[in-house]
């Protein structure tokens, strides 16, 4: 089966398994309403993104100041990882292939630590389709699940960017920064 096929599959499958479940409490992304404060960063599966990844963790780090930046959590690839300055978090996930099931979907394993997190928000950093990411993000119980604009991702995030030009540069972060109410 193809990667898009199977993540249909699995999307069906997370839609009937779930059904008449309620989620945790809504988000108000205002200034009277509760900011969010735990945030989940699952890193691009490309390793062509690693420099962007890297960017937009400092980024955050900055915008969020020393206090709050221990409430950012990883979630990615351990290729990537390896790129990543890790001294900063004190929590993190890195997943490698041997994670993956027989058809390159999450393995039990890692389905059940992800299962776990709880966060406020799921920033996903994959600028194209990534289904494992996808299928980490559907795991992971958060109010609010941001990610980049494509058609298969629209049942799993309920905000999307749409991305203008090839690549997300410093602009593009400050349009998230808007978006999660981060000065």
């Amino acid at each position: 089966m193809n990667q898009i096929t199977t993540s249909k599959a699995l999307q069906w499958w997370k839609k009937i398994s779930s059904w008449g479940e309620l989620g945790p409490k809504s988000l108000a992304i205002k200034k009277k309403g509760r900011l969010p404060i735990n945030y989940l960063i699952i890193l691009p599966e490309h390793a062509t993104e690693t420099d962007l990844a890297s960017r937009f963790l400092d980024a955050m780090r900055n915008a969020l100041g020393p206090r709050k930046k221990r409430n950012m959590k990883l979630l990615g690839p351990s290729v990537i990882g390896k790129f990543i300055d890790l001294n900063e978090f004190n929590d993190y996930i890195f997943f490698s292939d041997e994670d993956l099931n027989r058809w390159g979907k999450p393995g039990k394993d890692l389905v059940s630590a992800c299962s776990e997190i709880k966060v406020d928000i799921i920033l996903d950093l994959n600028q194209e389709f990534a289904a494992v990411s996808a299928a980490l993000s559907r795991t992971i119980k958060a109010p609010m699940k941001l990610g980049f604009y494509s058609e298969e991702g629209e049942k799993t995030y309920n905000i999307m960017i749409r991305r203008k030009g090839e690549d997300l540069a410093e602009s593009g972060f400050k349009e998230i920064f808007q978006i999660l109410g981060i000065e």
